[in-house]
C-alpha cells in the first residue's frame, strides 16, 4: 500500500511554528502552530488505513538551507512524538477513570436492579399504587443506565478516539517531511 500524502502550506517557518509561545511540557523546542498541527493530525486520521505518511510543507518564501530544513524536520518529529506520548498518557488515565467509575457503579447498579426487580414483580394493572410503582421502577432503571454510562463511554467510546489520535501522532512523528517552495502570490 502506498503512503498517505498530506500537504500543508505556510508563508514561511513562522507560519509553521509558533515561536512566540513558550514551549509547554514535554516540548522543549518551538511549538508547531496549533492550526497546522490539528490539520496534519486530522488529515492523517482521515487516512488511517495507510501504514505511513509523507508530509509536504509548501512554503512561500526563499528556499531554506539544508540545516534549516533538517532542524524543522527534527522539531516536527519531536513535537509529534511528544504529543503521541501525551495521548498515551491520556489513554491510561481514561482507562483508570473508567475502571474506577465501573467499580463505583457496579454495586449501585446491582442494588438499583434488585429494587427495580422487586418493583416490577409488584406491578398490577390500573390503580394509583401501580402507577407509582411503575414510575419508581422506571426511575431505578434510569439510575442503572446513568451509573453505567460513564464507564461505558470511557472504556469503549473515548478510548477508541484517543487511540486513533495516538496512531496519527506516531505516524506523524516518523513521517517523511519534504519541503517545497512556491513564489508568493502577487499582491492585488
Amino acid at each position: 500500500m502506498s503512503p498517505g500524502k498530506v500537504e500543508v502550506e505556510a508563508k514561511d517557518l513562522d507560519g509553521l511554528f509558533d515561536r512566540t509561545a513558550a514551549p509547554t511540557y514535554p516540548h522543549t523546542g518551538p511549538m508547531l502552530n496549533r492550526t497546522v498541527a490539528k490539520f496534519l493530525v486530522d488529515s492523517v486520521r482521515e487516512q488511517r488505513r495507510t501504514p505511513e505518511i509523507e508530509v509536504t510543507v509548501a512554503l512561500r518564501c526563499p528556499p531554506l538551507s539544508a540545516e534549516e530544513e533538517a532542524s524543522s524536520r527534527a522539531q516536527m518529529s519531536s513535537f509529534f512524538a511528544n504529543e503521541a506520548e501525551l495521548a498515551q498518557l491520556d489513554l491510561r488515565v481514561n482507562r483508570t477513570e473508567g475502571l474506577g467509575s465501573l467499580r463505583f457503579a457496579v454495586p449501585l447498579v446491582v442494588l438499583a436492579g434488585l429494587v427495580a426487580g422487586a418493583l416490577y414483580v409488584n406491578l398490577g394493572t390500573s390503580s394509583a399504587v401501580d402507577y407509582l410503582t411503575a414510575l419508581a421502577y422506571l426511575v431505578f432503571i434510569t439510575i442503572v443506565w446513568v451509573m453505567l454510562w460513564d464507564p461505558i463511554e470511557k472504556l469503549l467510546f473515548d478510548s477508541y478516539f484517543i487511540r486513533l489520535q495516538s496512531r496519527a501522532l506516531r505516524k506523524l512523528a516518523v513521517a517523511k517531511v519534504a519541503f517545497s517552495y512556491r513564489s508568493a502570490p502577487p499582491r492585488p
